[in-house]
């Protein structure tokens, strides 16, 4: 019988990377990625000049003689390659299990739907503003291994479901799941089996944060702290902060979805040990993270907002309903790589709150189609010819959101670089930038 060869690591992105330079050096190791030229391939030899690159044609016998296989998170756990190993007897793993194993601090994590990149930061703010020492990243990036240092007081991390999807019992500090709502359903299939990875960041956690109005986020076992309920909640414009209060004026997070985030936030920090006394100057500072409801660009009284991170129907819901009010004050860009979502979800809110609708991308029929009459359609072919549009029809007082509930791969390499297209084509407009702009 053929000898085991150590640990591959499979998947050559920046989390494949990351597991690469943690663990050269401590046991043999190879790597692969299906692809032939992956970003950072060539740093990654530099680094590690001694990295044995399987060759295509030996990715089946080489996985299926693994002790280990460390699998990214954007491959799926069906993959045929993953499949091989599984049915060769390698132990599959993630590098959020290495990091795991290795942290020798208390780890948070953060998962949901919507909100958690932005969550995830304004945790880690609140940590550090007490003087900590925070490792701060996940799937917001840096990844989670590259974060270890033996100072550490914390690590704050936002965890996918995909990287949930492979940890059994990940035995954190404290867990929260924000929101759960219809997204990678091409990855899980149904809702059902997406919201129940989202939930396993649960398992064995010493306090857990759940959104009492969502119920897809509930723990098995009750207790926790219960967003939206008793010491922590918002009724009208105050926060309840766990005996404490603040108004949401107060807060430079805007929109109704942003102000749950400080909500979320602040009760996770508590959790964590921080006094909300010590967390209201940082929630009167901490204005969010690019592409998430920032504003870019404003001409005359028009403002243009780049909301490109909302890739699913509920991020973008979350945008029309924080942002838009009766009098339909929004143009709304929207479109792209829908992920078999569907969209009849956002008919009422843009029926509310948006005055035209400019469609982009490949599932933009699928889209129009969802918003039924709700709200009059425009199908566009560019960035460009949406925001000149968008321009037109806001003035003299709207507000252009490009809120595109899609991905953006059918058209950019991201959705930075959608959003970035967004705020350059008003610019070309004529738009001045907003200060401190990240899209500009």
């Amino acid at each position: 019988m053929a000898s085991r060869s150590g640990t591959i690591v499979l998947g050559l992105g920046e989390t494949g990377r990351s597991c690469v330079s943690f663990l050269h050096g401590r046991e043999p190791l190879a790597a692969l990625d299906t692809r032939s030229s992956p970003p950072g391939l060539a740093e990654l030899r530099r680094a590690h000049p001694n990295l044995r690159l399987i060759d295509a044609a030996d990715w089946d016998l080489e996985v299926s003689r693994a002790t280990r296989v460390l699998v990214s998170p954007s491959i799926d756990p069906e993959h045929c390659l993953v499949r091989r190993a599984r049915a060769g007897g390698a132990a599959i793993a993630s590098d959020i299990e290495l990091f795991l194993a290795a942290a020798r601090a208390p780890v948070i994590g953060i998962t949901g739907t919507n909100g958690k990149s932005t969550v995830t930061a304004l945790v880690g703010e609140l940590l550090a503003a007490t003087g900590r020492s925070v490792g701060v990243g996940g799937n917001l990036g840096p990844p989670a291994l590259d974060l270890l240092h033996a100072d550490r007081d914390a690590y704050v991390l936002e965890l996918s479901s995909f990287q949930l999807q492979r940890l059994r019992r990940p035995a954190l500090a404290v867990a929260c799941v924000l929101n759960v709502s219809p997204d990678h359903l091409d990855r899980h299939h149904n809702i059902v089996r997406y919201a129940a990875c989202k939930r396993r960041i649960y398992g064995g956690a010493e306090v857990v944060v759940f959104n009492a109005d969502d119920t897809r986020t509930w723990p098995k076992t009750g207790g926790g702290i219960a967003l939206g309920r008793g010491e922590w909640r918002i009724d009208g414009n105050t926060f309840h902060l766990g005996g404490e209060t603040m108004t949401t004026q107060e807060v430079a997070l805007k929109g109704r979805h942003n102000h749950f985030n400080v909500l979320a936030a602040a009760a996770i920090a508590a959790a964590a040990g921080v006094a909300v006394t010590d967390m209201k100057p940082v929630l009167k500072r901490f204005a969010g993270l690019p592409h998430r409801c920032t504003e870019v660009a404003r001409k005359g009284g028009v403002t243009f907002v780049d909301d490109s991170k909302a890739t699913n129907v509920g991020a973008c819901r979350a945008a029309l309903e924080g942002l838009g009010n009766d009098a339909r004050n929004l143009v709304w860009i929207a479109g792209g790589d829908a992920k078999d979502a569907t969209f009849e979800e956002l008919a009422a809110p843009a029926r509310r709150h948006v005055a035209h609708a400019l469609l982009i991308g490949r599932d933009a029929a699928r889209l129009a189609e969802g918003l039924g009459d709700a709200v009059p359609v425009t199908r566009v072919a560019d960035m460009q010819t949406a925001v000149r549009e968008a321009w037109r029809l806001a003035r003299p007082t709207r507000t252009v959101l490009l809120s595109p509930a899609c991905a953006s791969f059918d058209m950019y390499d991201n959705y930075e670089a959608r959003g970035r297209d967004f705020a350059a084509a008003a610019i070309a407009l004529g738009a001045r930038a907003a200060e401190g702009s990240a899209g500009a």
